[in-house]
């Protein structure tokens, strides 16, 4: 889950800064749209990469329990 969480990501900045530095003609509903894409698809990868560490965190103070 972690990989794809960072897959996620990386694909979610690639897409905000393509519409935010491109100087392609693009009406605003068409940038707008791609920039909220963008922005869904990196929050994924973040909630993806916090439910990852939650999980880890978990399994570190259950190991540290049990010794």
């Amino acid at each position: 889950m972690k990989k794809l969480g960072l897959l996620l990501l990386f694909i979610g900045i690639i897409l905000i800064a393509i519409f935010m530095f491109t100087d392609i003609q693009m009406s605003f509903n068409f940038w707008l749209i791609g920039f909220l894409v963008g922005m869904l698809v990196s929050a994924a990868g973040m909630v993806l990469l916090i439910i990852d560490l939650a999980k880890a965190i978990k399994a570190e103070k259950l190991a540290k329990k049990n010794n």
